[in-house]
């Protein structure tokens, strides 16, 4: 039975850890365990994984600049970037065996250890907050006060309203869609339990890849916005 709300596997000092939070600890060591493996491995003459690496940051860079315009650069790719590669590697990591398939036994209850970072609408909505607030606060180091005053004229409270609807949006456009698959794979997975799964296990790759890219172009758009004078 999966439940909507994720569940509590431990405590630190009185505070929950989740099933969900310890999935994106996990994502959040493999990511970085790449990133230092293939920043450790860099030559000149770059070798076939090297190559790929390049290409696609190139043409991720490329597309982004081609939404933001002129004034993109390096700090504004990475903070995108950051938002695109832990997305995907999150929903990605939710569809491996050891997610969901790894109890521990609580009464007649049995709780996975692992399950899926953003089918927990808490999860969707921190990442929400991250986005909406990181890109007003850049908006503020850049105009200062005259970024704030946008927000204090009639205009601008409609604006303030957007901001909320932003983050509602957001958090429940990524936790129905990966909810949705985590359901969807558990029931094809109890119908059908050899090889009928795998074509809906390339669509969740395909899912979990459109989500983490609808997510980067809106933040870019955002911050495009945010940055601009008008």
């Amino acid at each position: 039975m999966i439940e909507i709300r994720s569940e509590k596997i431990f405590e630190i000092y009185g505070f929950p850890i989740t099933n969900t939070l310890l999935t994106s600890w996990l994502t959040f060591v493999l990511l970085s365990l790449i990133i230092f493996i293939l920043k450790k491995s860099l030559k000149n003459r770059p070798f076939k994984l090297q190559a790929l690496a390049e290409i696609l940051l190139e043409n991720t860079y490329n597309f982004l600049h081609s939404i933001f315009g002129e004034n993109f650069n390096l700090k504004i790719f990475s903070f995108i970037l950051t938002f695109f590669l832990f997305i995907l590697f999150s929903n990605w990591l939710g569809i491996l065996p050891i997610v969901g398939s790894i109890y521990i036994q609580e009464g007649e209850q049995k709780v996975p250890i692992f399950r899926s970072t953003y089918s927990d609408l808490n999860m969707t909505l921190a990442l929400a907050l991250i986005s909406v607030i990181g890109t007003n606060l850049l908006g503020i180091l850049n105009f200062g006060i005259k970024f704030i005053k946008r927000y204090t004229n009639p205009i601008g409270i409609l604006e303030l309203f957007g901001e909320f609807a932003k983050i509602l949006s957001f958090s429940f456009r990524l936790f129905g869609n990966i909810f949705a698959g985590e359901v969807l794979l558990t029931i094809i997975a109890g119908l059908f339990v050899l090889f009928a799964p795998i074509p809906f296990l390339g669509l969740e790759l395909f899912v979990g890849l459109i989500q983490a890219l609808i997510f980067a172009v809106l933040t870019t758009i955002f911050l495009k916005v945010a940055l601009s004078e008008h």
